[in-house]
């Protein structure tokens, strides 16, 4: 316990609120559900319950996470940040982004507090597929490596020891791009080398820059038909939803989005008066979200 307690001390990701002025609502979801990853793996593993008990019961709160707790866990600070209201989220990078998307995010606070118990109490967590399902849509989860990270992590019993090493692999390769000053990396790699689970030629691209909130709400996409035209309009969408996510955008995905592509590059070739006008639309369109 004294241990944990240094670590904590020593690595914390979100020391203070202001810590959180380079993430976006969408870091904060993603590494909510990282750190729970990471705690649902390890928990099968003897040697760290200990860990995993004591991070658990530090970051459950029964108070809805309402206050920012500097000698909490990151775990239960990106809790208070997915689930803050208006004041909380203009605490993040883009307020005017992170409350479009907060307006459609519901976090069940319960279930996260009870599966967080059980970790807590050394209890065996119940329906835990159901969980990280109904956490990943909450969270608006649309990378499909942690999609597939999830849907290992939470069979494990039924994967192969080299489909373990892969998933495994994927997660410490995100756990270092999206936690690197967090509370739970150094424990977790030590894991991760401990058992073996890295595999020596996997190639990491995981992507490191902090994930925008894209406007991505049935309004927001409608207006982009007046962009590409309606044919293109699901493509474009789909587009958006993988560059999000920082991963390769398929060829066909971006045949949707390129009629905006041309129009911008039409507008850099008009010269640089029409690169300003373009400048100051966009400087108008901040002012007015905000």
């Amino acid at each position: 316990m004294l241990e944990f307690v240094k670590t904590l001390e020593e690595a914390r990701m979100l020391r203070d609120e202001k810590n959180a002025l380079v993430l976006s609502y969408t870091d904060c979801c993603e590494r909510m559900y990282l750190i729970l990853l990471c705690l649902e793996l390890m928990r099968y593993y003897p040697k760290y319950k200990d860990f995993v008990k004591a991070y658990a019961k530090k970051s459950t709160n029964k108070n809805d996470y309402n206050i920012f707790r500097m000698f909490s866990t990151d775990l239960h600070n990106f809790i208070y940040f997915v689930t803050g209201d208006e004041k909380t989220i203009a605490k993040l990078k883009d307020p005017s982004a992170a409350k479009k998307i907060r307006s459609r995010t519901t976090l069940p606070v319960m279930a996260v507090n009870r599966y967080l118990s059980q970790l807590a109490n050394d209890s065996k967590p119940t329906s835990v597929s159901q969980f990280f399902l109904k956490i990943e849509s909450a969270l608006h989860i649309t990378n499909s490596n942690y999609k597939s990270i999830r849907r290992l992590v939470t069979n494990l019993k039924d994967v192969t020891n080299i489909e373990r090493e892969r998933f495994a692999t994927k997660l410490v390769f995100a756990v270092r791009a999206k936690l690197r000053s967090s509370d739970i990396i150094e424990k977790f790699e030590k894991f991760i080398a401990d058992k073996n689970l890295e595999l020596d030629k996997a190639v990491d691209n995981e992507p490191t820059i902090s994930v925008p909130d894209v406007g991505s709400t049935p309004r927001d996409i409608q207006f982009y038909r007046y962009l590409v035209g309606q044919n293109n309009l699901m493509m474009a969408k789909k587009f958006l939803d993988v560059a999000k996510t920082g991963a390769a955008v398929p060829s066909q995905f971006v045949k949707g989005y390129f009629p905006v592509v041309k129009m911008v590059d039409d507008i850099v070739k008009a010269g640089p008066s029409y690169v300003m006008n373009l400048r100051a639309l966009h400087q108008r369109a901040q002012k007015h979200l905000k």
